[in-house]
């Protein structure tokens, strides 16, 4: 028999067995490492060995979250004193200076001992000047009837803060005569807010939560989502940025009345979904580059004045570059007119079509004439409608920039077969179309179909998804 030359390998234990090289990178690593998870997985890292065993005390990060599992009372109480010690002993055991980040989700009953544990706590991250704060609270009696949450005075001697995140049943109890519980945080830049009780009474009192902001000389971002809108809001922010509102009931049987002004020159991102009021910017926004509009127009006794605020919403926005234009509702069929200038600067469109808004869409398409993207999403209010989609008797120039069309949600209806076969004919440096069908569409049908229009662009690629 021929012998191998092949020699056996012994494997040596101490060089080969598995080798903990984490533990031995630098603390500083392994903190910045722990610092991405929630602090209780943080903590469970101590038992690894006695490197670990304190470690988690000096990552500069409180990630904290709880939610009362059982509804019986007792129960309930027991859990809410269980997690107020979990977090002092957390607290007070971190071995770290200054905190960066200070995250608390806390589900708990209505027995008043909450605001002492929370004032302390405040005190604690103001003390090691905690940078982000990220409260989301949920408060429930015994009825499970809803209350809110006044946050305690050392809540607003957290002056370090650049970012603050509040979430459900809480209020803010500002007082403008004393400076002390007054909104003033000299470094925050990202204020939002969701759900929280002071978005569900602003009016137009001097002493209105968003008029406090002047507090905040240097935000930037701004967001806050309300369950609904009624009364006035003014925001007055020179340096803002970014300001997203959004109104989550939309809805035609219950709607409220609301006016809203803006007064923030800098802003380059904005988005808003809800019911369509008066909406005022005090100046045009020159710097804009992305605008999402969410609007729902149902018939009411404003209808007359729809178009009025349409006409000023889309002349504060005329600037920008990326556009959702999302409308909602089945009144927008006795709307017309409402772009007052063309969109010199708009490349991208995001549009939402229905059967009663086809007109608005063609509106759009001829105000902008520098368009490179177009992105369509049908969808479908099976509301009866004479509207449809009609091809414009002039040369529509408006296209001549086009290269990119994307159609999302094809039924092969008339409206969006000629609205399909119209961008293929005038279109002339289109360069990809792609159509993505309807659940239960054939892809081959549909492509068999629109491969049969001419396409005025040599190059485009029509594919079929």
């Amino acid at each position: 028999m021929a012998e191998s030359n092949t020699k056996s390998i012994k494997l040596s234990p101490e060089k080969d067995a598995a080798v903990d090289r984490i533990s031995n990178l630098p603390e500083s690593l392994l903190c910045h490492i722990l610092s991405f998870l929630p602090t209780k997985d943080s903590i469970a890292t101590s038992i690894l060995s006695s490197r670990w065993k304190l470690l988690w005390t000096f990552v500069p990060k409180l990630d904290l979250e709880s939610q009362t599992i059982d509804t019986s009372t007792d129960d309930d109480e027991e859990e809410d004193i269980r997690i107020a010690h979990i977090v002092s002993r957390v607290l007070a055991q971190q071995e770290c200076g200054e905190l960066q980040t200070f995250r608390l989700q806390w589900y708990l009953g209505l027995d008043g001992s909450h605001i002492s544990h929370l004032d302390s706590w405040f005190r604690t991250a103001a003390a090691r000047k905690v940078k982000e704060l990220d409260l989301d609270i949920a408060l429930y009696d015994n009825d499970y009837d809803t209350e809110s949450l006044v946050l305690p005075p050392s809540f607003f001697s957290c002056r370090t803060l650049v970012v603050l995140k509040l979430t459900g049943d809480i209020d803010i109890d500002i007082d403008i005569d004393n400076p002390a519980l007054s909104f003033h945080f000299p470094s925050l830049k990202i204020l939002h807010l969701k759900y929280i009780s002071a978005m569900t009474i602003i009016n137009s009192q001097e002493n209105s939560f968003l008029s406090s902001l002047s507090g905040c000389p240097v935000l930037e971002d701004l967001s806050f989502t309300a369950i609904y809108f009624v009364g006035e809001y003014r925001i007055c922010v020179p340096t803002l940025k970014r300001l997203s509102i959004r109104e989550d009931q939309m809805d035609c049987e219950d709607r409220c009345v609301y006016k809203l002004e803006i007064n923030a020159p800098a802003l380059e991102y904005f988005n808003f979904r809800g019911d369509l009021r008066d909406i005022k910017f005090h100046e045009k926004l020159d710097n804009l580059v992305q605008a999402n509009v969410e609007l729902s127009m149902c018939e009411d006794e404003h209808i007359e004045f729809y178009r009025e605020w349409l006409l000023k919403l889309f002349t504060a926005l005329n600037n920008v570059k990326f556009l959702s234009f999302v409308p909602y509702g089945t009144e927008w069929h006795s709307i017309a007119n409402i772009y007052p200038s063309a969109f010199q600067n708009l490349v991208q469109l995001e549009f939402k079509v229905v059967d009663c808004n086809w007109h608005l869409l063609g509106d759009l398409l001829q105000k902008a004439p520098n368009l490179e993207s177009l992105v369509i999403s049908k969808g479908y209010d099976f509301i009866p409608s004479n509207l449809c989609w009609k091809e414009p008797k002039y040369e529509p120039e408006y296209l001549s920039s086009l290269t990119s069309f994307y159609y999302r949600g094809f039924k092969g209806l008339n409206d969006e077969v000629e609205f399909v076969k119209y961008i293929l004919k005038e279109a002339r440096v289109l360069k990809t179309a792609t159509i993505q069908v309807y659940k239960g569409e054939s892809k081959e049908s549909v492509l068999e179909k629109l491969s049969m229009f001419p396409r005025r662009s040599t190059t485009c690629l029509l594919r079929v998804e």
